[in-house]
């Protein structure tokens, strides 16, 4: 016979036997509904995954002068540079990650206003009963802007604004984010003038041999960018006018919109100090990122407009106290210093991001003080603002971590190298392959034409002319889909969007881009 005490004992086995099941099961469930609401997080993490195991098994690769092939050693990651990549990736793109901080502080004051409640709610009632008119002048303003700026981040800007003006139109999330960040990917997809990368890829090129510019097609890529623009927009109004003309369909509640704003308190509050505001701002973002006579990295000269220049040099010429006195504007405007090697505030169309963070600074301040904004309030909603950008931020440096990877370990050019021996010579479509490899792993299109420099500058002519079409357009067709993606990343977390709700809404524009884009490439190759 047992004793007592060990039936006792069993049954204490048996119930905390049942409640660690219990446990188990109910962290179980709600690790699978975390990952189902925040899927972003598993996708990159995933891609963190495989880059990291294919160190362990791919060596590095390097290609010099004609295309050789040099195999180089196994960059294994290990754990400590998975910390260590994650510091790497937050200094480099210190000024990337401080101009979101700061528009996220912009948006969290401004929002607080009257007059920008009365902005947005006077911007809803005219274009109410226009939504698609809206959606299609709105995609294609963004469109065209990312295409020729030379900078992608400064559209972000005007994004919150037309978010929040959508949603309150009626637009779901994804046909909000079509609209605006969507829009923004087809510019990248069509890059002319502007985008990141493209002139750096450029740049590296002509480093090795190729004779391209940032003008090279460039009316073939101008064409694919309207070509991608009509594709795309056509999708996106059938899903609008499917949208609106569901009888059944519940009012709208913007709750999930980050800097939404209820109706102005006062009926009739200014709106055009506000309005006045943003328009001020898109100017400088013209003025500034438009490569008005930009010798850029790979040597060409853009739009030959030297006024801006011209003008700058005069007004940072000016000083007190004769020619060996104060340049006064350049010392209060803040020029260059001694250990310097370039202007802070340079001449518009040279503009860098950090510039326009001054713009973005000074607005916030003026905004809080025209609204007579007290300090406590002023501190509170730049709080705000920043909370709200701290997830797209992270997954912006979970990104910028493959990159860091990547230029650690160089086993991408092992890859294109083994894809490039399926065919004897320049084939469209073995590089269009070699393309969507290089670019699904790689958030830097500049760093891409580095790391494959001189495998592409060996082919020369049309070939080479059209290797510059089809990494710039292949680059910008897979930022559409791949998790690493820097601004589907920031769009899809900033507006909460599940990255499957986004490839059922886009698959079928993917597809057809792709087609065309092959059959392009084709014809500029055997024609």
């Amino acid at each position: 016979m047992f004793s007592p005490n060990f039936h006792q004992k069993n049954r204490e086995i048996a119930f905390l036997s049942r409640h660690l099941c219990y446990n188990f099961y109910e962290g179980g469930e709600k690790m699978k509904k975390f990952f189902k609401e925040h899927d972003l997080i598993k996708l990159v993490s995933l891609v963190l995954i495989v880059v990291i195991v294919l160190s362990w098994i791919i060596p590095s690769g390097s290609f010099s002068t004609g295309a050789s092939f040099t195999e180089g050693d196994m960059g294994r990651i290990g754990l400590a540079h998975i910390f260590y990549g994650f510091d790497f990736a937050l200094q480099n793109y210190s000024i990337q990650i401080g101009f979101l901080v700061l528009l996220g502080m912009f948006y969290g004051v401004v929002s607080k206003t009257e007059g920008y409640r009365a902005l947005v709610s006077r911007f809803v009632k005219v274009c109410k009963g226009h939504e698609i008119g809206i959606a299609i002048i709105i995609s294609l303003l963004v469109a065209l802007l990312t295409s020729f700026l030379n900078n992608t981040y400064i559209i972000l800007v005007f994004l919150p604004f037309l978010v929040t003006a959508l949603r309150r139109l009626g637009f779901d999330k994804i046909s909000a984010f079509a609209t605006t960040f969507g829009a923004l990917l087809v510019g990248i997809l069509g890059a002319t003038y502007g985008t990141e990368g493209l002139d750096g890829f450029i740049l590296y090129l002509t480093y090795s041999g190729a004779d391209v510019s940032i003008t090279t097609e460039l009316a073939v890529r101008f064409g694919i960018l309207i070509l991608a623009y009509v594709l795309y927009t056509f999708f996106n109004v059938v899903y609008i006018k499917k949208l609106f003309s569901d009888k059944k369909r519940e009012e709208v509640k913007v709750i999930d919109d980050k800097f939404a704003v209820e109706e102005p308190k006062k009926k009739k509050s200014k709106v055009w100090p506000t309005a006045v505001m943003f328009i001020i701002l898109f100017v400088f973002v013209i003025l500034g990122f438009t490569s008005w006579n930009m010798t850029t990295q790979s040597g060409s000269t853009t739009f030959g407009i030297t006024i801006f220049e011209d003008f700058h040099e005069w007004l940072m010429g000016l000083t007190i106290g004769g020619e060996d006195g104060i340049a006064i504007f350049q010392s209060i405007l803040g020029g260059s210093l001694p250990n310097l090697g370039y202007e802070l505030v340079p001449s518009f169309g040279n503009w860098y991001l950090f510039s326009y963070c001054i713009v973005l600074a000074i607005a916030t301040v003026i905004v809080a003080f025209a609204s007579k904004m007290g300090l406590n309030d002023f501190f509170t909603n730049i709080g705000e603002g920043f909370k709200k950008m701290i997830r797209p931020i992270m997954f912006l440096l979970l990104s910028y971590m493959v990159f860091v990877f990547l230029y650690w370990n160089p086993f991408i050019p092992t890859i294109i190298n083994e894809i490039g021996k399926m065919a004897s010579g320049f084939n469209p479509f073995v590089a269009t392959i070699q393309a969507i490899v290089g670019s699904f792993f790689n958030t830097d299109f500049a760093y891409l034409g580095y790391t494959l420099s001189y495998y592409l500058a060996s082919f020369s002519g049309t070939e080479g002319n059209l290797i510059v079409v089809i990494y710039s357009t292949i680059y910008g067709l897979v930022q559409f889909v791949t998790p690493i993606s820097t601004f589907l990343l920031f769009g899809l977390s900033y507006m909460n969007i599940p990255y499957k709700k986004w490839m059922k809404y886009i698959w079928k524009f993917l597809l057809a881009m792709l087609v065309c884009l092959l059959v392009i490439f084709a014809l500029l190759t055997y024609l």
